[in-house]
């Protein structure tokens, strides 16, 4: 009767038991291989930055390069299955010259929270979808509202 009950405990245990694949972290990135289809997969480009907070842009501080003329290149989100890529070029409110060359952060891991909240990396990163090809991210504690475009 030991024998049988020390058998069943050990089948138990294996069959409940996770394999090397399996993970219950959310911020792992194999769990994003689900998100085949989450639609925030893509290329994304900085289109308009606008100042939502208080007050009006506080001078002085840069603003990101999307305007016609800028001296850098529009901000570039690049999101996989597994990660996110965001590069970074800033321009002078005044003349669009460079107020810093180009910084890329990442790749970091995301994943998606629900109810268009997504993780990149650890940080929270809420998105609006305006359609299919564009989005809407608050950036600079809310400050600043980002707006974004699909280009692939």
């Amino acid at each position: 009767m030991k024998n049988l009950l020390l058998l069943t405990f050990a089948f138990t245990l294996f069959a409940c038991s996770g394999g090397d694949g399996d993970s219950n972290d959310s911020n792992d990135s194999n769990n994003n291989q689900n998100n085949t289809s989450d639609q925030i997969i893509g290329t994304w480009v900085l289109v308009n930055e606008e100042w939502v907070g208080n007050g009006t842009w506080p001078e002085g501080q840069c603003r990101g390069c999307f305007e016609e003329g800028d001296a850098g290149q529009p901000d570039q989100l690049v999101f996989t299955e597994t990660t996110a890529t965001k590069s970074v070029w800033e321009c002078s409110q005044q003349d669009g010259s460079l107020c810093s060359e180009l910084e890329v952060y990442g790749p970091d891991n995301w994943v998606y929270n629900g109810s268009d909240s997504y993780e990149i990396g650890g940080d929270d990163f809420p998105v609006t979808f305006n359609g299919t090809d564009e989005m809407q991210t608050p950036f600079e504690d809310g400050d600043i509202l980002q707006t974004w475009s699909r280009v692939d």
